[in-house]
């Protein structure tokens, strides 16, 4: 198993209490471009994508969108389409890269696990 490595970025930790996430799809596996599962650099653990929707509900600062969370998890995390979730430490990580002379940005968002709130079997109160 790799070693743990030490990152010299900081780390953009990024408070779920005013945001309501929802499973958009089933959790997949990420594969590198040999068709293994990617591991995560720091922790040797496997990496999943999971798709969801994003609702922030704070007063005077609503939005919502869809968005891909890396879990970095053992096991497939268990929440399935339709439940909602909360990731656990989710953070930002911003990128850049060039390619072909353009230069690209984003950021992509990472957590440890995702507690289900509201399973889609279960009706909320």
């Amino acid at each position: 198993m790799p070693q743990p490595r030490i990152s010299s970025q900081p780390r953009l930790m990024l408070d779920t209490t005013n945001v309501i996430y929802e499973m958009a799809d089933d959790i997949v596996p990420k594969f590198d471009d040999k068709g293994a599962q990617k591991l995560d650099r720091e922790t040797g653990l496997p990496m999943w994508t999971a798709p969801m929707f994003g609702r922030g509900r704070a007063v005077g600062r609503k939005w919502s969108g869809q968005l891909n969370v890396t879990i970095v998890s053992a096991e497939k995390p268990v929440a399935e389409d339709g439940d909602r979730v909360v990731p656990v430490d989710l953070e930002a990580l911003p990128w850049v890269s060039e390619q072909n002379g353009k230069t690209r940005n984003g950021v992509a968002f990472k957590a440890s696990a995702l507690d289900v709130v509201v399973s889609s079997g279960q009706v909320a109160a």
